[in-house]
C-alpha cells in the first residue's frame, strides 16, 4: 500500500512540472563567438592568380589548400567562412584544377554547387575571343556578292 502511496505521489509531482511556467529573460541569450575558418580568400589574392602558374605559385598567393583530396590529385579547394554571432555573413570557395604541375583552369563554386569560371585555359582548336582592339571584318564592295568557302577556285586565265 506504501509503495502504490508513492507512486501516486510522485505522478502527480511529475504531472506538476509540466504545467510551470518557463521563465525566459530575453536579455540573456548564449554568447556566440565569431569563427573564421578555412583560408581567406579574397579577390584580391584571387586575381593575381593566373592559368600556367605552377603548385608551388598557387600555394604561394592563395597558401595551403584547405582541401587536397587525394582522389582527385588535380584539383585543390580554398574554403572560406565566416560567422558573426552564430550567422553566417561570408562563405567563398575557389578551386583551382591541374595539369600535372600546372594550373589550367580557376573557378568559384557556388552556395548551389556550380562551378563559375574565373580564368580557364582556352582549348587549342578554339580561337581566342575578339576584343575591343581587333579589327573588323573587311566588307564586300557594294555589288559584289560574298564566295562561299566551299566554291571551288576558278583557274588562272592562261591555265590549262
Amino acid at each position: 500500500m506504501r509503495a502504490l502511496i508513492l507512486i501516486f505521489a510522485a505522478s502527480l509531482g511529475l504531472a506538476g512540472c509540466k504545467s510551470m511556467p518557463s521563465f525566459s529573460v530575453p536579455s540573456l541569450t548564449p554568447y556566440k563567438i565569431d569563427i573564421q575558418q578555412g583560408n581567406y580568400v579574397d579577390s584580391a589574392n584571387v586575381a593575381k592568380l593566373k592559368i600556367g602558374m605552377t603548385r608551388e605559385q598557387i600555394s604561394f598567393i592563395m597558401g595551403t589548400p584547405l582541401v587536397k583530396d587525394m582522389f582527385h590529385t588535380g584539383r585543390w579547394d580554398y574554403i572560406y567562412i565566416d560567422n558573426k554571432a552564430g550567422k553566417r555573413v561570408t562563405q567563398r570557395r575557389v578551386a583551382v584544377y591541374f595539369d600535372g604541375d600546372i594550373a589550367k583552369r580557376i573557378v568559384e563554386v557556388m552556395n548551389d554547387g556550380k562551378e563559375v569560371d574565373i580564368k580557364a585555359a582556352l582549348a587549342p582548336e578554339e580561337p581566342a575571343p575578339a576584343g575591343a582592339n581587333a579589327p573588323a571584318a573587311a566588307e564586300p564592295a557594294a555589288g559584289t556578292a560574298p564566295v562561299p568557302a566551299s566554291a571551288p577556285a576558278e583557274p588562272a586565265a592562261g591555265g590549262k
